[in-house]
């Protein structure tokens, strides 16, 4: 476990040296600069583009001393400088060439073109004025004051068609209402009244980290407030796009070698359990494999062990059962011919009563010996089974008739008249039902109900008496070799404990189940269920 941990903790820091030394650059490149560059030209385009004209009209001379005078008036410092083309990538010139503007986001500067020998240039400080609350205000500022010096030029009923005109040099919206259209708080609607710039933050700014959503500003002591935004229509998805790419790039780096250093570990435990599943079912020659560069490889080792010792005590104990099942016919053979040779000597009766009391014991030990080899033959191989299809009435019938037959003073009766086309064995399923009828006889009294169905995936066919039944805290043990419960049996009446387990393994065969429980008649109701093989 420590090793498991160590090496995780390892491939978690050399994740974590990865992202840095080679994912963020590659995000900053790819995804956040674009972005940012993006962002910087949609905030700026408007001011840059109303700028460029204006300056397009003044001698070149006149051009930075014409900024110069109207700087106070940004959030942000304004220069003129030559274009030198050699400055700019090819794409960059492109872009210039067509009048757009053009973002540096990592030296916050933004470039227009004036005309084939000048650009405009916007550079961001890298502080807030402190006559400004925010970095809304401080872009919009300069947006203001251009725009107000243009509609003061003009009679206030031409304002909203040169609105109209401005609003094509801007990427984000730029409108124009009155005082009485606008509804904040007092606070706000007191800076506006004033000619303060106020910005208003929305659920979709807060959620891009943009300072506001909207920007306004009253036009002088007229009745009219330009308004600038939203801008989260246009940032917003640009900023979650970024931010998504950025979380599932971070997410699949340090989850990528995480799972790689899993896989070993998913496949032993999909060895494991495989081999817990045969282990369940009998098969103890199973061993769990080996997984190259799993830390879970020394479970694989430890459950094979145990099943190799598992293994060796069965095979010890199959082998000890089917030795001494096989040495003790040859006594047995020699104690039935003394007995009938004592029986052919004598003609005491008490001679005659107590041989025939050691010969029934005898029968008896006979008949555990033949199921314990049947037994331990049954659980070392499954045989081949033959499946046909046979009809259940007419089957079970024949069957019960010669159990009827020899046992004349218990009244067997067949429940149903109705024809069951069913698939099994024969052979074994014969002898199954020999063992649950016989085991009837032994613990009924005077009835015994047989009776059979089609259900929905196969089979079932039950066998119930009027016996004293099985106690509900051993109906799941029942089955197990040679366990006899001492409420329900005794020695005159009991077997040899290996019918029910003989049973059991002939229904397991079938892929069926054997249960018991309550009969109506008052004893056990034991059933027997199978499923049709061709499902």
């Amino acid at each position: 476990m420590k090793k498991s941990l160590l090496s995780l903790a390892i491939i978690v820091i050399l994740s974590v040296v990865g992202i840095q030394l080679f994912i963020i650059p590659l995000f900053e490149n790819k995804v956040r600069h674009p972005t940012e560059k993006w962002a910087l030209e949609l905030l700026t385009s408007g001011t840059a583009n109303m700028l460029a004209v204006q300056l397009q009209r003044l001698p070149k001379q006149d051009r930075a001393a014409y900024l110069q005078n109207m700087q106070a008036n940004f959030g942000y410092e304004l220069a003129v400088q030559d274009y030198q083309r050699d400055d700019f990538s090819i794409v960059q010139q492109q872009w210039i060439d067509q009048n757009n503007v053009v973002g540096e986001p990592l030296t916050d500067l933004v470039y227009r073109r004036i005309d084939a020998d000048q650009l405009l240039v916007v550079i961001k400080p890298n502080t807030v004025p402190k006559y400004l609350v925010n970095d809304a205000q401080r872009w919009s500022m300069g947006v203001f004051y251009l725009i107000t010096h243009a509609l003061n030029k003009q009679p206030e009923n031409n304002w909203h068609s040169i609105i109209a005109v401005i609003n094509e040099d801007f990427a984000y919206p730029v409108t124009l209402q009155s005082l009485g259209e606008i509804h904040e708080n007092d606070e706000q609607m007191s800076d506006l009244y004033a000619g303060r710039i106020i910005a208003l933050s929305t659920a979709d700014s807060d959620a891009i980290g943009y300072p506001a959503d909207r920007v306004m500003q009253r036009i002088g002591s007229s009745d009219k407030v330009i308004v600038l935004g939203p801008f989260s229509t246009e940032l917003k998805p640009k900023v979650q796009y970024m931010l998504s790419i950025f979380y599932l790039i971070f997410g699949l780096s340090l989850l990528v070698p995480i799972i790689v250093w899993l896989i070993p570990a998913w496949r032993s435990m999909l060895s494991l359990n495989k081999v817990a599943i045969l282990l369940g079912k009998g098969h103890f020659d199973t061993r769990a494999k080996f997984i190259h560069f799993s830390h879970l490889n020394h479970l694989s080792n430890t459950i094979n062990i145990m099943a190799e010792k598992i293994q060796r005590l069965i095979s010890s104990h199959k082998n000890l059962v089917n030795a001494v099942s096989h040495e003790l016919r040859t006594p047995i053979a020699r104690i039935e011919f003394n007995i009938e040779m004592l029986r052919n000597n004598t003609q005491d009766n008490n001679q005659l009563t107590q041989l025939d009391r050691i010969e029934f014991s005898l029968n008896e030990l006979n008949s555990l010996v033949s199921e314990m080899l049947e037994h331990a033959r049954f659980d070392s191989e499954i045989p081949t089974l033959t499946f046909e299809s046979i009809e259940l009435n007419h089957w079970l019938r024949q069957e019960l008739l010669l159990w009827q037959e020899a046992n004349p003073t218990i009244v067997i009766t067949l429940l149903g008249h109705d024809e069951c086309l069913a698939r099994f064995d024969r052979f074994y399923m014969s002898r199954a039902i020999s063992n649950l009828v016989r085991n009837a006889i032994a613990y009924g009294q005077s009835q015994i109900h047989v009776g059979y169905q089609k259900t929905a995936k196969g089979w079932m066919v039950f066998i119930e008496d009027d016996g004293y039944g099985v106690p509900l805290a051993s109906r799941d043990k029942v089955f197990e070799p040679f366990y006899r419960d001492d409420e329900s049996r005794n020695l005159q009446k009991s077997g040899t404990g290996l019918g029910l387990a003989i049973v059991k393994q002939i229904i397991d065969w079938h892929s069926g189940s054997a249960s018991v429980n309550a009969s109506a008649l008052g004893g056990a109701r034991f059933v027997l269920s199978w499923p049709d093989k061709k499902l």
